[in-house]
């Protein structure tokens, strides 16, 4: 199982709140340097032009982030907690050693993303998409990703547990390996001849659920 980062938690950070927190995060976005140290609490950016934000060592909670432009964002050591990227357009972009929790992603754009010592729990990953991204050392948990979009995900180490994978894409992702028995996948969908679940670790009726797809009668 990947292990944790060790991130901060706030103490002995400088912490800025609501609009204070917003116009730091929209002026680092145009900055050349990366934002370090700092607690950023209920900062609303919605639909912001974010490109290129970079942020090392802090902490993000309760930030609404929706619809906002992320391309090419790179978070280093940081923690989400309670935020809001639903819609946002996170495509190309990095997470080395950060956390989520609690966070609302719901069709957050991490498409060819680098995410790697990412641990991401309780989160609503509903129709993310992760096509073409990167995962190594990374562990979701208690997490829905119903509908989520893994298209050519490439893995390395990676723990799923009790995720909800129902209706998602994995077509040209190879799951080889990858633990599924704690996990939701009915309607899970992939490319003929289903060569992405050869070698999956699943339980019995997972198994049944599986053979479905591959239009098998089981009686």
């Amino acid at each position: 199982m990947p292990e944790r980062p060790r991130l901060p938690d706030g103490a002995g950070l400088t912490l800025l709140e609501g609009p204070e927190a917003a116009a730091r995060l929209y002026a680092l976005a145009g900055a050349e340097e990366a934002g370090r140290g700092l607690h950023l609490r209920g900062a609303d950016l919605t639909g912001e032009e974010l490109d290129g934000l970079t942020l090392a060592g802090c902490v993000l909670e309760d930030c609404r982030l929706t619809g906002a432009g992320l391309r090419r964002a790179d978070l280093t050591d940081c923690v989400l907690r309670r935020c809001d990227l639903s819609g946002a357009q996170w495509y190309d972009g990095s997470l080395l050693r950060c956390r989520w929790e609690g966070v609302k992603a719901l069709s957050c754009n991490l498409a060819g993303a680098r995410l790697r010592d990412w641990d991401c729990g309780g989160c609503r990953l509903d129709g993310l998409r992760l096509d073409g991204a990167s995962l190594e050392n990374a562990r979701i948990a208690g997490s829905s990703l119903a509908g989520a979009n893994l298209a050519g995900l490439r893995w390395k180490r990676l723990a799923l547990e009790e995720a909800d994978l129902s209706g998602a894409c994995v077509t040209g992702a190879r799951l080889k390996g990858l633990d599924l028995r704690s996990c939701r996948l009915e309607g899970l969908t992939a490319g003929p001849p289903m060569q992405e679940l050869q070698g999956a670790v699943v339980d019995p009726i997972q198994a049944a659920d599986l053979a479905r797809l591959l239009g098998l009668d089981i009686r």
